[in-house]
This record gives structure tokens, sequence and C-alpha cells, in this order.
């Protein structure tokens, strides 16, 4: 199975955590669901689902700040404007891996192209950005690392490490509630929690296999010489 890997890079960035109401907090970094949307937008696609899957890699430390924003009202004719206190990512970048038999052609035409249907962005309309491809890899594999140590530069689904190994220079962060999988209609299924870095350096664990009794299908790939989580 060919996959590819793509880079977005942006100033500000803002991925909505639901559960903020007043305070609209960011998820430290882009959500699967969301590098999936941003697929989407480059196709064309604005209900765009699928059973490819996405790995993330941090390009640039995580760095948030907080900033209150003047905010059009909603009401039907009203034009005041609604202070509201945003948490916002500071000069955000990814790396995005992608795998799959649905889209991942079509994309590699689009990314090689230059082209995107509708305007992509990071979270928020005024977060714009443009994919640039990175990478092409002829061949993804799903290697077996059940009890061995891997280190891998993309976040870590927890449920993924049996151990983590620590390192002396490494700064972990837990990222909770993310979601898993978009069905459509703006309905999504269940979730799933993230370890990473905030440097962006890599972690080495020791994975554990995803059993029977697991609700999500995560997956250990090899792209090239590296190691990438799949969500």
């Amino acid at each position: 199975m060919k996959g590819l890997a793509f880079d977005v890079l942006g100033t500000v960035g803002h991925f909505r955590r639901p559960d903020t109401t007043a305070t609209q907090l960011t998820y430290p970094f882009i959500t699967p669901t969301a590098a999936k949307g941003l697929v989407g937008a480059i196709l064309g696609i604005e209900d765009f689902v699928t059973t490819d899957r996405v790995g993330i890699e941090l390009l640039r430390p995580v760095r948030t700040v907080a900033q209150q924003m003047s905010m059009l009202g909603k009401d039907p004719g009203s034009t005041f404007n609604r202070p509201t206190t945003i948490e916002l990512l500071v000069n955000p970048g990814y790396r995005i891996y992608y795998t799959g038999e649905e889209y991942t052609e079509q994309l590699l035409d689009f990314l090689t192209g230059e082209r995107a249907v509708y305007t992509t962005y990071l979270g928020t309309a005024y977060a714009l950005t443009k994919p640039i491809l990175y990478r092409v890899y002829p061949e993804v594999s799903y290697p077996v690392a059940e009890g061995k140590e891997i280190e891998m530069r993309t976040v870590v689904p927890t449920a993924l490490i049996r151990e983590i190994v620590l390192k002396a220079d490494r700064y972990y962060c837990r990222a909770g509630g993310y979601l898993y999988e978009y069905k459509g209609q703006r309905t999504f299924e269940k979730s799933v929690d993230f370890l990473y870095e905030k440097d962006g350096k890599p972690i080495a664990f020791i994975p554990k296999s995803d059993g029977p009794d697991s609700p999500l299908d995560l997956r250990v790939a090899q792209f090239g010489e590296d190691l990438v989580c799949l969500v």
C-alpha cells in the first residue's frame, strides 16, 4: 500500500475542544479528524468520510497563548461584538502521514500539482495554511513490534503503549479527549488519548497489541525508515 506525507505550517491555529464554551480552549495539536478534513478540503469533498489513516508529527514546539477577540453575535439580524477569550496555538507545524486504499492516489495528484479545491486552514478560517508534499512512500508496511522498544516522532495513542522508555531530555505531555472517528453529518464516535513530546522530539516506548476487546483500531506502520502511529 502506498503512503505519503505532507507538511502544514501556520502562524496561528485553533482546534477547539468541544467541551469548552465561554473560554474556547484548543487541543495542543491538530486532531486526526481535522487532518482528514484537511484532505477533504484539498480534494473538494465537503462531508469527507474515509477509512484511510493518518499519523501526526509535530514539526514545531507546542506553544499557546490566550487572546480576547471580538466575535460577531450569532442572533438573527444582530451585529453586536461579543468579547470571547480564545486559546491559540502559536506557530504550529505538522507533518501528516497518510495512507489507505480510498484517496491516497488522488491526494498525491493534488499535492503534486499544488492544488486544492477549498481553502485549507488550521482549525479556524483565520489560520490559513498551504499543504506541501514532503515525501511519497511506495510501500507502507505494518511490522510486528509488540514487546520490543521502538522510537517514533509522531504522537502516540496511549492505548498502544505498554511501557514508556523515559529519556532525560524529553518533556512528555498527555492530551485526552480527541474525537476518533468521523461518521458524517457532523457526528463522531469514540475518543482517543495521546502522548506527545512538546518540542516534537522522538518518543521511545514498548508497544502492546491492539487486542480483540479494544474499541480502537490503531496501527504502528513503517513509512520508509520511519515508524508512524496511525489512527
